[in-house]
């Protein structure tokens, strides 16, 4: 057993490299790292630079956090994960799936096949090809695709904010909903507590279709409001648009 005031170490085996001045401890390694819970098959503690590797099997559990990878490098101020990364945040009941994820105390860098989930009554699937998450803003780069909450949406860009459960998409956005999608350069969406969609907001050479028991609706302007609920279209709303509607026995049209 190591123990110093912020260090306390349990494992199997252990040996000091002086040369390098490198603590190595093999085992079932469990430690307490300035407050994180760690376990791990092997742990390098590295004394002129402040770190810490941790291989094989490793969990860190921090607060309402969750850490898990096969290796984990801890320097100071920021955390890096790497090869089969999965991370839980209970606080915000969020989940990452990835293969690299640096965090630091302002901010998670997510890259290699990142997946976001957020988990409420409707879960909400998101891919990119890199998060970059600050506080309760998360911006997803390349490809994103969004599933749940009723819809699908894929476009080039996300910036959601956690905190209000709205998002902006840019670049080729498209999304679906039970009975209709629409296409637009940008795109805005807001949704419920629970993940579900509530709104849309079509913005820029906006298209929208629509086809549900007793109506259908092909409309395009260069800005499209729509309202969602349990999934299907209640009402549609667009600025100087032009389209087809047919037998609209309960959708509210307005326009300029």
């Amino acid at each position: 057993m190591v123990k110093d005031s912020s260090l306390v170490i349990q494992a199997p085996e252990g040996s000091y490299n002086e040369s390098q001045d490198v603590l190595v401890l093999v085992g079932k390694v469990i430690a307490t790292l300035k407050k994180r819970n760690l376990e791990a098959q092997r742990l390098l503690l590295e004394q002129k630079g402040n770190i810490a590797k941790a291989y094989g099997n490793v969990i860190v559990r921090e607060n309402n956090t969750l850490l898990k990878a096969d290796s984990v490098y801890f320097t100071e101020g920021t955390i890096t994960a790497y090869g089969k990364v999965f991370y839980r945040n209970i606080e915000d009941s969020m989940e990452v799936y990835a293969g690299f994820l640096m965090s630091t105390n302002d901010s998670t860098l997510i890259e290699d096949k990142p997946l976001i989930k957020f988990l409420r009554r409707d879960t909400l699937v998101v891919k990119a090809e890199k998060f970059h998450i600050e506080n309760s803003g998360i911006q997803g780069y390349d490809s994103v695709n969004i599933a749940g909450g009723q819809m699908k949406v894929d476009a080039d860009t996300l910036f959601f904010n956690g905190d209000s459960n709205k998002g902006i998409l840019t670049g080729g956005c498209s999304i679906q909903w039970k009975d209709g999608d629409g296409k637009s350069d940008t795109l805005k969406f807001f949704l419920t507590e629970q993940n579900e969609l509530d709104s849309i907001i079509l913005l820029s050479e906006a298209f929208v279709h629509n086809k549900g028991e007793k109506n259908e609706i092909f409309i395009s302007s260069p800005r499209i409001i729509i309202k969602i609920e349990s999934g299907e279209l209640k009402y549609l709303r667009a600025t100087s648009g032009k389209g087809i509607f047919k037998e609209l026995d309960n959708v509210g049209t307005k326009s300029n």
